[in-house]
């Protein structure tokens, strides 16, 4: 190498990279560094009719280009990535940094080299593994989304644009809550607390993009990089589907199958609810309990299907005497029960008084059938101070049912089955 203090070149011949000074393509000083990073001895090196010998094929052109550039000054340095072939014809992946110098009053081009093969090949695993993930995550089935720390959407896959409708430059920026409905968005808004505890979860149903409703199983996370909230990763699942099996078990396990009204676990479970309401309101609630009278009568004289459509009709009727809010059952047999939500302290007559109303209307309507329906009510009224549990409040009601019965005033309307002799009035074919 060029003339040197000897400190200087025993730094250079000591160097774990590669140093060298090329001209007319051929190496006139490599160091040790740079033999043992292709494999050679610094003799062969030298001995080499081409430095191009030790550079990949793909790459020859290129670096000849960048030689070509230094020794003739349209570029004094140069920083790039070379692919090198070792003596035993493997790869290795350099940088190389060059400058334009001379050497023996002629131009030549001096350089380092860097072996980065393993940092490149810990890179292209990197990447791999990148692209690997990027592909899972776009071919999920689920939804699999990032938003800001301010609740904005950043990243949304195939899936996701799929099921809500929106390509990802429509959905870009957005916030998650905008495509929830509006009486969840505050249940959306506590999913990304970048205050929260990390991971939080739940329901929410969204409006997609088609207007259709759908109910997702969301689960967010608050991902950190040294200590500060970075971003929020989610994973969200179509439940739709799921959502409605599970409303149509409930349905069959509160509701009565002949009258479609909530049936005793159904009405105990709603009405167990308003009567904690009541109590945190200081309202008093009224408690009606019915009997169809004279069904044994209709089943034993025109058989039992014209007593199912005797208990249909009661049920109708009650639904006409009642509000839809209120909580109309059939506890079983011929027995239902109403729990008015909104009944004022006055009107335990008016209930009764409606009642009365629609019964008569009903048979105004329908005509009789062989028999009037009739049915004889208690009422019971809970005070929000009393201790009184559902189930006693029903004791208390059914206990005034058959005071009245007694007394021969329970009935809105005396029950008549006519004595035996001929079908009922319309035929027993006919639903009233």
């Amino acid at each position: 190498m060029p003339d040197r203090s000897p400190a200087f070149q025993s730094l250079v011949e000591e160097a774990i990279v590669g140093v060298y000074i090329v001209q007319d393509e051929r190496f006139v000083y490599a160091n040790p560094g740079l033999a043992r990073m292709f494999g050679y001895t610094v003799d062969a090196l030298l001995a080499l009719p081409s430095v191009l010998m030790l550079v990949h094929e793909e790459d020859r052109e290129a670096i000849r280009h960048q030689l070509q550039d230094r020794i003739e000054g349209r570029r004094e340095t140069s920083t790039h990535a070379m692919r090198g072939r070792r003596a035993t014809g493997e790869i290795v992946d350099a940088e190389v940094y060059s400058t334009r110098t001379m050497h023996g009053g002629r131009p030549a081009v001096a350089g380092t080299m860097i072996d980065v093969t393993e940092r490149r090949r810990l890179e292209r695993a990197l990447e791999e593994r990148e692209r690997r993930y990027r592909d899972l995550v776009e071919n999920a089935s689920d939804v699999v989304f990032t938003c800001d720390l301010s609740g904005r959407i950043t990243s949304l896959n195939l899936s996701g644009q799929r099921l809500t409708g929106y390509s990802w430059s429509e959905a870009a920026g957005q916030r998650l809550s905008a495509l929830v409905v509006p009486e969840q968005r505050e249940a959306a808004q506590a999913l990304l607390d970048p205050a929260g505890t990390g991971v939080a979860r739940a329901d929410l149903e969204i409006r997609t993009r088609r207007g259709e409703r759908l109910v997702l199983d969301v689960l967010c996370r608050l991902t950190s990089r040294e200590g500060a909230p970075l971003e929020f990763q989610g994973i969200a699942r179509d439940v739709t589907a799921r959502k409605d099996a599970e409303q149509a078990l409930r349905s069959l396990t509160i509701i009565d199958d002949l009258t479609q009204l909530y049936n005793r676990r159904g009405f105990l479970t709603l009405a167990e609810r308003h009567l904690k309401l009541a109590v945190r309101r200081r309202r008093g609630v009224f408690l009606l309990f019915a009997d169809l009278d004279g069904l044994k009568q209709i089943n034993d004289r025109f058989g039992h299907l014209e007593g199912d459509r005797a208990l249909r009709a009661t049920a109708e009727i009650l639904r006409r005497s009642f509000r839809s809010a209120d909580i109309i059952a059939r506890l079983g047999g011929d027995e239902f029960t109403v729990f008015p939500l909104e009944a004022r302290d006055e009107s335990g007559e008016l209930l009764l008084q409606r009642l009365r109303e629609q019964l008569d209307a009903y048979h105004a309507e329908h005509g009789e059938r062989g028999y009037r329906l009739a049915l004889s009510v208690g009422l019971a009224r809970f005070e929000p101070d009393s201790s009184w549990s559902i189930d006693r409040l029903l004791e208390q009601a059914d206990r005034a049912l058959y005071d009245q019965k007694r007394r021969g005033q329970g009935a809105p309307r005396p029950p008549h089955v006519p004595p035996p002799g001929g079908p009922p009035t319309g035929g027993q074919d006919q639903e009233p």
